[in-house]
């Protein structure tokens, strides 16, 4: 099976991103990062950016200490978009390690959820920023998030799995 895949440059390193539907964690080791498409009652998608001028991206981060992925994925959504999260599944994971060093490898884990409760607005505290939000269109987002090939895809699947519910 061909999966998507697409080149990136991120901080001035090259790296392979690959992605990779699924639905057991066994198969996403080791995984460094945990990401939610997050739809509202309106089937729209969260988006969010660190900052005015930053790029449009989706809400996640990285596991504190034992933390599953429901726990790191509702922790990190209520930091950086003031948003309580319910019904998450994960979607699958993007797969990337730097070109320059293919052993290097982790996963990305990205998992859809909805809207539980919008609270109101308060900083970061990993950067002191209040992160700016917005819902969008389920059908528009990769105009906001333009994650090339991999983003595409995995928009795609993730509106087919929010879809069969």
């Amino acid at each position: 099976m061909k999966y998507p895949q697409n080149k990136m440059v991120w901080n001035g390193t090259e790296f392979m991103h690959i992605w990779i539907k699924g639905n057991s964690m066994k198969e996403f080791q080791p995984y460094h990062q945990v990401y939610g498409i997050c739809f509202n009652d309106k089937n729209e998608i969260l988006i969010c950016k660190s900052s005015e001028k930053g790029p449009w991206q989706i809400a996640g981060g990285h596991p504190e200490g034992d933390e599953t992925i429901e726990e790191t994925l509702k922790r990190e959504m209520i930091e950086e978009v003031d948003v309580k999260v319910k019904n998450i599944k994960l979607l699958g994971a993007q797969l990337t390690y730097p070109l320059s060093n293919p052993e290097r490898k982790g996963y990305q884990i990205r998992c859809i959820c909805e809207v539980e409760e919008l609270l109101p607005q308060t900083p970061d505290p990993a950067n002191g920023n209040t992160w700016v939000r917005k819902f969008v269109p389920m059908e528009k987002v990769t105009e906001y998030v333009q994650w090339q090939v991999t983003g595409d895809a995995m928009f795609k699947d993730a509106i087919e799995l929010y879809n069969k519910k």
